[in-house]
Formats: structure tokens, C-alpha cells, sequence
């Protein structure tokens, strides 16, 4: 009899390791692209943010029995220039009722290689480090003493003592296509689990290793305007012996016309005969979802239990200082202080030419050499008319207020751009006394360097275009913002559109 009640709880617990070792070791989270670090390392290398993540997932396994898994994560990206560096870490809690626990941790890294303008190609790699330990929810003949039991005693059964550490390794490839706007527009990605494929045995003397794991992930949108997008996508999973899909569509819907609230809502089938439910709810920098599985069909004898997830994503933004062209000099004053200053008085600029090329007429006397010698940034008080003619007129100033426009991560000036500029050119041939500040600026969609640079570049172009049509080409300051000043909130496709710009500031020589 003491050899049975000794036997039976050993018996337990190896049953559950034989029984949970896959999904204990790697939770199919039904949200998984909520959950990079359990779906494809490759994966963390598209993160562009430093983000934090919570996932949690509840299964039922048998009546009042359930197999919980709770997940801390972080992801830091570091831009090098067109291209990514992403680091993540995770810590794992996997609860197998009271029978199991595994805990653990892992680190990942992924390089994400900028392709194209809209692609970028992920390589990521990941190694964890897990102990399983069976539970304690167990009682021995060594625990009862004269027929009482003594919760101090100690059980006296090895067995139940044994504590299971070792090392898992995981790789992956992942590729995400975007479109003009920087939104998701198709993916694909492939990725290998327990790659060293661990021994995981209770015993030291016996094999029980854990199976290589295949994960496969792709989709494509079909269906996009303002406030809907329609993405279906899959998920393959696979190991020797037993593999299952999941088939569906994620539908977004924009809550707002400026897109800073958005809902999402999943739809899968899960070939282990599960119909699979997700909501989530959108802020720029604040996600919640929630997701159910529930078994369909009558055959459910490869079904997992009712299912239940949540995930939590908080997303913080570094925003780095505006660069400027280091051929440009900047303004000594600020811009506002001189503009208060033309209200009351406009100046015009003396401008340095040869004595002898002066107008001459009868009323005309010699101007002293001091004067000749005088900078041509020195200024006079004009006349009422010449004020007139020197300062901006209403239709000027509308012309001047307007932005040039580009398209996302281009510098490229299009023909309406173009024909924008010549009118800007016509403006400023004509009032030589007014210096130009070019700033450029850009949308938040992408790596904040690259965003810095883009918009140094396209202050840049448009300075080129007015010097190659007659403007002189000191008379302008190029500034890049990246996107740190926005028009307009970035969480919309229109936002965006507006904030990717070159606007003009006319300053007026001292």
C-alpha cells in the first residue's frame, strides 16, 4: 500500500510532463501577433518603438483543472541607419494546475535589413533558460506520523523534490511589406523552436527531449480605405507527429476621423476544431485585446478547452533633437522677435555693388568711402512707397504659407510641387531683403533617425530647386524637425500626409 501511494503522485507527474511538455514549453498564444517572442524571433526586429507587452492565457484541461501562462516582455530597437537592431527580453510563468510549474527567461536579438523604401527583411534569434518544478501539492506515508498528518514533515519521496533545468534555442525569419502610408500590407514569416531540442527528463539516466517546433505566419490586406482595413491571414504550427492551422481575418476600423482610436476585431479557425475571437482597442501609444477560444464540431477529441487571453501593449516614444544642414547658418535672433520688429518698420538691404555702377544725376554727391566699405547687411529706413513695394502682399503671403508636400519616405519633389516652387521663386527673385528658413519635417512612421535625416534632405531639395532658379542660395537656413513638430495628429493616414512637408519662413535682414 505505501509502495502505490509513493508510486501514484510520481506516476502524476510524469504524466503531466508527457502530457503539457509542448504547450508548456511553447504556448500557441491565439493572439500571436501580440506575442513576437513566442511566435518567430524574427518577428521582434519589425518592433519600431521601445514597447512593453503582457500576455496571459488560460486554458481549461479538466474540471476544476487549468493550464495558465503569463508573459513579461520588452522590446528596445536601435537605428542604424536605414536599417534596425532590435533587442527583447521575456520572462515566462507556465502553470500546469498544481502538478506543474516552469519558469524562465529569454533573451532575443533581431537585425531588421531595410530592403526597399516600403520592406524590410528580419533575422532574429532567441535563447531561454527554464526550470520545471513539480508541484507540492502532494502527500506521502513519511508525512503522517501515528496515523496524523504532520504538514511539516517532509515528504521523504525524491522524486517529488526534482527540479529540471536547461536551455532552449529559437530562430526565425520575418518580412513586412508596407505601403505609402507605413501601414501594415502583407507579411510572411518562418521560425524554429527547441533547436538543441532539450532533455527535460525527470530522470538523469533517461531521454525525454523536447521536439523541434515549426511556426509559419503570413498575410496580406485586401481591403483598405479611411476607417476600414480587411487582412486575412494564417498561422501553421508544427512538430513531429501533430500540426494544426489557423485560418481567418483581422477587420480594423478607425473610431475617429483622425484615426487616434482604432478597433479590431479577429475571426479564426483553429483546425483543432476551435473557432477563435479577438478584440482589441487601439491608442497611439496604449493596445488592449482580449481573445476566446471555443470548441466547434462534434469531434473533439484533439480540441483544447475554452480558451481565454489578454494582451497588453504600451508603447513609449523617444524623440531626438531637430538636425540642421552644417552648411547653413543659423539665425542669430528668434524668428518671432523679428517679426515683431517688421510690424512697426520694414528694411530694405544696401546692396554692395561698384561706385561707379550708382545712377548719376545732377542732385547725386559722392558717397564717402565708409559708406562703400559698409556691410551689405546694414539696413535703412524706406519710404513709405518703397515700403509698400518691399513688403509681402496678401496674395504673396498666402502663396508663402503654404507647404510642399512629399510623399511617405520620399524626397522627391512631384510636377504640382514643382510649379508650387516657381511661384515661390517669383516672390523671392523680387524681394532680395527677405531670407528663407526651409524646414522639413516628416510623420512618425518609421525609425526616428531616419525620419531626422529624410527631413534634412527635403528642406534640402527644395533649397536646391529655388538656387538652380535664380535665388541666391546664402540667403537660406535648412532645418530638419523629423517629427517632432506635426500640423496634425499621426495616428491617421491624413495626419500623416500633412505632417511630411517643407514649410517657409520669411526672415527679414537686419
Amino acid at each position: 500500500m505505501m509502495f502505490n501511494k509513493k508510486l501514484l503522485p510520481l506516476c502524476m507527474v510524469v504524466f503531466m510532463f508527457l502530457n503539457f511538455e509542448t504547450h508548456a514549453q511553447e504556448p500557441n498564444f491565439s493572439l500571436y501577433h501580440y506575442s513576437p517572442t513566442f511566435t518567430n524571433p524574427g518577428r521582434i526586429g519589425a518592433e519600431e518603438d521601445v514597447r512593453i507587452m503582457f500576455n496571459y492565457r488560460n486554458q481549461a484541461i479538466d474540471l476544476d483543472k487549468n493550464f495558465t501562462t503569463s508573459s513579461f516582455s520588452a522590446y528596445y530597437p536601435v537605428y542604424i541607419g536605414r536599417h534596425r537592431l532590435v533587442a527583447a527580453a521575456s520572462f515566462l510563468n507556465n502553470q500546469s494546475s498544481d502538478i506543474l510549474t516552469i519558469n524562465g527567461g529569454m533573451a532575443g536579438l533581431a537585425y531588421s535589413l531595410q530592403t526597399t523604401t516600403t520592406s524590410a527583411l528580419s533575422l532574429g534569434i532567441q535563447a531561454g533558460y527554464f526550470q520545471r518544478n513539480p508541484g507540492d501539492n502532494y502527500t506521502t506515508d513519511d508525512q503522517y506520523v501515528d496515523g496524523v498528518f504532520n504538514p511539516g514533515a517532509v515528504s521523504g519521496d525524491a522524486a517529488l523534490q526534482v527540479r529540471k533545468a536547461y536551455p532552449a534555442f529559437s530562430g526565425g525569419l520575418y518580412y513586412k511589406v508596407k505601403d505609402g502610408a507605413g501601414l501594415e500590407k502583407a507579411f510572411i514569416g518562418a521560425s524554429i523552436f527547441n533547436i538543441n531540442k532539450p532533455n527535460v527528463s525527470l530522470a538523469s539516466n533517461e531521454g525525454d527531449d523536447l521536439p523541434m517546433i515549426f511556426k509559419s505566419t503570413a498575410g496580406y490586406r485586401v481591403y483598405h480605405n479611411t476607417l476600414f482595413s480587411v487582412i486575412p491571414n494564417a498561422r501553421w504550427v508544427g512538430q513531429v507527429g501533430t500540426h494544426f492551422f489557423n485560418l481567418g481575418s483581422r477587420f480594423g476600423y478607425e473610431l475617429n476621423k483622425k484615426g487616434t482610436h482604432k478597433i479590431e476585431l479577429g475571426i479564426w479557425y483553429n483546425t483543432n476544431h476551435l473557432g477563435v475571437f479577438s478584440l482589441a482597442y487601439e491608442q497611439p501609444h496604449f493596445t488592449i485585446a482580449a481573445s476566446f477560444d471555443q470548441p466547434v464540431g462534434t469531434d473533439l477529441s484533439k480540441a483544447q478547452n475554452s480558451i481565454v487571453e489578454l494582451a497588453i501593449s504600451y508603447r513609449l516614444k523617444k524623440k531626438n533633437k531637430p538636425s540642421f544642414d552644417k552648411n547653413s547658418q543659423p539665425i542669430a535672433e528668434p524668428v518671432e522677435k523679428k517679426e515683431e520688429e517688421i510690424t512697426e518698420e520694414v528694411v530694405v538691404t544696401e546692396p554692395q555693388k561698384p561706385l561707379q555702377e550708382l545712377p548719376k544725376n545732377d542732385e547725386d554727391v559722392e558717397i564717402p568711402s565708409s559708406i562703400r566699405e559698409q556691410s551689405e547687411q546694414e539696413t535703412f529706413p524706406i519710404s513709405p512707397d518703397t515700403k509698400r513695394r518691399e513688403s509681402l502682399t496678401v496674395a504673396e503671403e498666402a502663396v508663402l504659407a503654404r507647404t510642399v508636400k512629399f510623399d511617405f519616405n520620399s524626397e522627391n519633389l512631384d510636377n504640382e510641387s514643382k510649379a508650387f516652387l516657381d511661384e515661390v521663386v517669383t516672390i523671392l527673385i523680387n524681394k532680395e531683403n527677405f531670407n528663407i528658413e526651409l524646414k522639413g519635417h516628416s510623420c512618425n512612421l518609421g525609425p526616428e533617425n531616419v525620419n531626422q535625416e529624410l527631413s534634412l534632405k527635403r528642406a534640402g531639395i527644395v533649397k536646391e530647386y529655388l538656387v538652380k532658379r535664380g535665388v541666391d542660395q546664402d540667403r537660406f537656413t535648412v532645418m530638419g524637425m523629423g517629427e517632432s513638430d506635426p500640423l496634425e495628429d499621426n495616428s491617421s493616414q491624413e495626419g500623416r500626409e500633412h505632417n511630411r512637408r517643407v514649410e517657409f519662413k520669411v526672415v527679414y535682414e537686419k
